[in-house]
């Protein structure tokens, strides 16, 4: 996945770094601290609609899987004519009146397309949330 220089020296700037790649561990950067973490999180927020609790945080990495929430919400958003920032990772089939069985088929269809995977059929059933969906993003 391409991160954006944008998204990139946005998160430099959260970090009080030199510069980020996509594969930067942000919490291995000097002097990362809860403020920092709390600054991305606002930062996801307010610049990209896209919330995150702690537990979602946690399980990212890299600045890189930053990206991929970002990317992810804003392409589910975009899918299910939703308003920017309504959706988490924690959001479910069937949970808003869009995502019925016909959109789940067609979100499968167009990530498998937008992310270049392709998703066995036997396990299509099981991406019950979008962070199930992001989870297969993850290397």
């Amino acid at each position: 996945m391409n991160v954006p220089a944008e998204f990139l020296a946005r998160v430099t700037a959260v970090l009080e770094t030199d510069a980020v790649t996509p594969d930067t561990r942000f919490r291995e950067t000097p002097d990362w601290c809860s403020l920092k973490a709390f600054g991305l999180l606002v930062m996801l927020e307010n610049d990209y609609q896209a919330r995150l609790t702690v537990d979602d945080f946690r399980a990212v990495k890299t600045v890189g899987g930053l990206f991929a929430v970002v990317d992810l919400l804003s392409f589910a958003a975009g899918l299910f004519e939703a308003p920017p920032g309504s959706l988490t990772l924690a959001t479910a089939y069937q949970s808003l009146p869009a995502w019925d069985s016909v959109m789940h088929l067609r979100l499968v269809m167009e990530f498998e397309k937008c992310y270049g995977v392709s998703i066995p059929l036997d396990q299509i059933p099981g991406l019950r949330t979008l962070g199930a969906f992001l989870a297969l993003l993850a290397p």
